[in-house]
């Protein structure tokens, strides 16, 4: 704000306090009040009294309707009320920003290269947000750019502002060192494009200490600036740590004529954040309302539904050299094990027993291997022990009888009789009636030592063989790997591998639906692609289609890149595009 015109007496304002007098200006003094409820320090903007008519208050109760569709913006001051005293002038009450605005901060001391680019970003932001809303603003400048008490820029005094299809009035009101040639003419003006050379001006007088066209030591009347502004091109700002890049932005946003200047100030917060990525600063984002729409619902979207899949409990204790995937033969279908059953391995419900014996209560189970070790039968409750259980009779012997007619089935095993043909003749029986063989006679004997002889010397060859040769080893993990990598296996870029060409976005629901085309289709090919941006590459994730759908990033664009992975894992480079 000027100091050229003392400030009129605070107004009695009901439910406020006066604290003291921020400022005054040509068309409003401001002061500082403290609000009732809610407990909280206001500015308070008063329009002034020589201009009490209906024209002024109009356009008064104009800004204060424009700001309130704007104020939810970060970087746009926020207004809380708009109201009239009683004595009949318009008052605006919006947030107080305590530190010192733009205006008085360059004044002290040239801006670095990184905070000029952040807040010129992040104004642009609030700018483009009033375009869109179909309104101009047609007065940045530093001094309406106040710093709120987070060190953040809030754009101010919308006092001229109006509908961008409107003719703006000859003489309305302007600041001419931050104004273009074209608002010393007649005739209408393009609010935007007066927006961007004010906003260009602004950030240049940031880094430059000064307005565009003032020259230190010179005449910088008004009549000179005009002069200047119409026909001198733009000082260079002459700073070793400004890159040639920022000149030539600031250079564009400011060309005189205002069809060579950015497009809009969305294009022009792009420029700046590209000086910001290649300087490897943290990007700003550029921050305007998305319109919310809701996507359509499509088939492979469901791919992600839940699924009832095998679960698989598995003994810690189990000695097994691959738990995850155990093996097991001959299990009888829907037997199921005990409820709260650990010592075994437990798919889909059903028990696969583990070494531990059964008890006789358990339900009789078909024999089988489990990963605990050997198997052992569950209808067999006395068993010693595993190792002693015979898998299966030889072929031509008699079956093994069943459990109900043998309940000692170690006894019964080990029963002779059940397996040797019926006695000869002469055999002494028993008081049972049951044929017992005849006492052993000398060919026995030597029969019976011969074997023992041939299993001893079986023995010791084992042990020969065993000291020599050592404990089988297990194969070597290295060389038993397969020696063509997985098709999963991403192994890097092979300038064999072609590019993916004609990456096309088509925008849709906030983001861009991308596809492409494989110039060299192949058997196994797949692609890796990621969303990217200035400053981040992206997670890749792989996929066998040709179109995916990439949401908009900060800066309200969709980024991709996308390789060509073939069969053997090499990869193609990555192809990158924006929408």
């Amino acid at each position: 704000m000027s100091s050229r015109r003392a400030p009129a007496a605070p107004p009695a304002l009901p439910g406020y306090r006066f604290v003291s007098v921020l400022g005054s200006g040509g068309f409003s003094d401001v002061y500082l009040y403290e609000q009732d409820r809610p407990r909280r320090k206001v500015a308070v903007k008063v329009l002034t009294a020589d201009l009490k008519t209906e024209g002024a208050r109009a356009s008064f109760e104009s800004e204060a309707n424009l700001m309130a569709q704007l104020s939810a913006h970060p970087y746009i001051v926020t207004i809380y009320e708009a109201e009239i005293t009683d004595s009949g002038h318009s008052y605006l009450a919006m947030e107080y920003c305590s530190r010192p605005s733009l205006d008085m901060q360059y004044r002290q001391g040239r801006f670095s290269a990184d905070r000029a680019l952040e807040i010129g970003i992040q104004v642009a932001s609030a700018v483009e947000t009033a375009h869109r809303a179909g309104i101009a603003h047609r007065d940045i400048k530093p001094a309406n750019i106040l710093i709120t008490d987070y060190n953040r820029p809030a754009l101010t005094d919308f006092g001229i502002s109006g509908t961008m299809d409107a003719v703006q009035e000859e003489g309305g009101g302007m600041s001419i060192p931050w104004s273009p040639p074209e608002s010393f003419g007649t005739g209408a003006t393009d609010g935007v494009k007066v927006d961007i050379w004010s906003l260009g001006a602004t950030i240049y007088s940031l880094l430059a200490g000064h307005s565009p066209f003032v020259i230190p030591g010179a005449d910088n009347s008004q009549r000179e600036l005009v002069a200047r502004i119409n026909a001198a091109p733009l000082p260079r700002l002459g700073r070793a740590d400004i890159p040639e890049a920022l000149e030539l932005v600031l250079a564009t946003a400011m060309a005189k004529s205002p069809s060579s200047r950015y497009s809009t100030a969305k294009d022009f917060a792009r420029a700046l954040m590209r000086i910001q990525a290649d300087l490897n600063l943290s990007v700003t984002p550029f921050e305007v309302q998305q319109e919310v729409a809701t996507a359509e619902a499509r088939p492979e979207e469901h791919a992600e539904a839940t699924r009832v899949r095998s679960i698989v409990s598995i003994d810690p204790d189990a000695s097994t050299s691959n738990p995850s995937f155990p093996t097991h033969r001959g299990t009888v279908p829907g037997t199921t094990g005990s409820t709260g059953n650990t010592t075994g391995l437990v798919r889909n419900g059903q028990t696969v027993p583990s070494q531990a014996p059964a008890t006789e209560s358990s339900a009789p189970q078909a024999d089988g291997d489990t990963v605990g070790g050997p198997t052992v039968r569950s209808r067999f409750s006395n068993v010693a022990s595993p190792t002693q259980w015979n898998d299966a009779p030889a072929p031509g012997s008699p079956a093994l009888p069943s459990p109900a007619l043998a309940p000692h089935v170690l006894d019964t095993t080990l029963q002779r009789s059940d397996l040797m043909p019926a006695p000869p003749a002469g055999s002494v029986e028993t008081h049972t009636g049951e044929a017992q063989p005849a006492p052993a006679g000398r060919k026995g004997l030597w029969l019976g030592l011969g074997s023992g002889l041939v299993l001893v010397a079986a023995v010791v060859v084992g042990i020969v063989v065993f000291t020599n040769t050592g404990a089988p080893k297990n194969p070597d993990a290295l060389q038993t790997q397969a020696t063509t990598p997985p098709p999963a296996l991403v192994i890097g870029a092979d300038v064999s591998v072609p590019a993916v060409t004609d990456l096309t976005a088509t925008p849709k629901n906030g983001g861009a639906e991308w596809s492409w085309s494989n110039p060299d289709p192949q058997e196994g090919d797949k692609y890796l692609w990621a969303p990217v941006s200035a400053v981040d590459s992206g997670e890749f994730k792989p996929t066998t289609d040709t179109r995916v759908f990439v949401v908009n990033g900060p800066n309200d664009e969709s980024c991709i890149a996308v390789q060509l992975v073939r069969k053997n894992g090499h990869t193609s480079e990555a192809s990158k595009k924006c929408s």
